[in-house]
């Protein structure tokens, strides 16, 4: 007697790996995509320079191979890398400022992937700053300060936030030059304090673009 049960069981097992095979055999025919890292000068997204040039390089990959590696800089300059899955671009000259470098690998098959990197060339020569004020002769509430001990001067590279601090102890100061600074913008402001250690809220803000 047919143990017509197990005859049906033995079927839809034969069923359910026809289909896994047919889907593996389609999955093995889709190439894979391209990939490509930036490694020099850094792998990061961003970096500062005074550098007049840079050596770009990297690497890409495709199941198909890669075609070819080009590169363009938003401020001029573009061309095509040496080599393909280990590419470079050796001596890539860079602008005061910004350089936003868009990097391009390009595989047989047409399909293309990018990548960017953002290198602030600076000038490399300091420059300063000379503060004047007119020294404060009265407190908030109207009464006159008798005790002012000194200043600080805050500064930094982006507005409202400041990573330098200069304490001039010294009442009778009211012109200062602040050096070592780098190409670019600076953010200034001023702030006074007695002998009790009472410090005045920040002047207003003053900034200044060093070339």
């Amino acid at each position: 007697m047919t143990n017509y049960r197990t005859v049906a069981r033995h079927a839809l097992i034969l069923s359910l790996a026809l289909g896994l095979g047919a889907c593996l055999s389609e999955s093995e025919d889709q190439a894979g995509p391209v990939s490509l890292e930036i490694t020099s000068p850094v792998s990061m997204d961003t970096m500062e320079t005074t550098d007049p040039a840079v050596d770009l390089a990297g690497s890409a990959s495709s199941d198909s191979g890669i075609f070819q590696v080009k590169w363009e800089n938003e401020q001029g300059g573009q061309g095509i890398a040496n080599g393909t899955e280990a590419w470079q671009v050796p001596d890539l000259e860079l602008a005061l400022g910004g350089n936003t470098i868009t990097v391009t690998a390009e595989d047989i098959a047409g399909e293309t992937t990018s990548k960017s990197i953002t290198i602030n060339r600076e000038s490399g020569e300091n420059g300063s700053v000379t503060l004047s004020w007119e020294p404060p002769t009265a407190r908030v509430d109207g009464s006159t300060l008798t005790n002012l001990a000194g200043y600080k001067i805050y500064y930094g590279r982006m507005s409202g936030i400041y990573d330098y601090e200069i304490d001039i102890d010294n009442p009778g100061v009211s012109t200062y030059v602040v050096g070592d600074l780098v190409s670019g913008e600076w953010f200034f402001a001023l702030g006074a304090y007695d002998t009790a250690g009472l410090e005045s809220d920040p002047s207003a803000e003053v900034s200044q673009d060093i070339g």
